[in-house]
């Protein structure tokens, strides 16, 4: 029996790639709030244009964040379940989530890779021809950890993180990727 060829995927962060996040002190967090949401004004610019043509291109667009907000109690869930639902229209294949706390224990918390290995398992994907395009220093963990290529969304609050690629804008993503 012929195994399937493996697939490749953009993994995308959603507060500070696909939403705008509020940056508190110098750090980025989700807004804690449809109020927050809304002052925001929400989707980043190119954010939907950027995972339509990353799957034109043939890649899987996967959304893999960290969202522990309902956890802590800084945000209801009916809130968040709100927020989520802006995303909507923005066509990823499968959406990720950690709910879990900090010192909860789990695989799957950015920076560990266990997001990245549960789509990797469920969509038959190589993860070493993949991406992983966020905007933190989890982000970029938890990409070296599933052995991703690391693209960081630039902004004030991340200049001393490392990353493969770094990228100004989303509209240079899909170029990136047919290097």
């Amino acid at each position: 029996m012929k195994k399937e060829p493996k697939r490749r995927a953009v993994f995308f962060d959603r507060d500070g790639v696909i939403l705008k996040p509020m940056v508190m002190d110098g750090k980025p967090r989700p807004p804690h709030s449809v109020a927050e949401y809304k002052a925001l004004s929400g989707i980043l610019p190119g954010a939907k244009e950027a995972v339509e043509k990353v799957r034109v291109l043939g890649f899987l667009a996967i959304l893999a964040s960290n969202q522990p907000d309902i956890a802590y109690g800084v945000i209801s869930k009916n809130e968040w379940q709100w927020i989520q639902g802006q995303i909507k229209d923005i066509p990823f294949d499968d959406v990720f989530i950690c709910f879990h706390r900090r010192d909860d224990g789990c695989d799957c918390k950015k920076p560990k890779p266990g997001l990245l290995f549960e789509a990797a398992k469920k969509w038959n994907i190589d993860l070493t021809k993949s991406f992983m395009v966020g905007d933190t220093d989890r982000d970029v963990g938890a990409a070296k950890a599933a052995n991703c290529k690391t693209i960081l969304l630039h902004n004030s609050y991340n200049k001393g993180i490392a990353a493969d690629v770094r990228i100004t804008r989303l509209s240079r993503l899909p170029s990136l990727l047919l290097n």
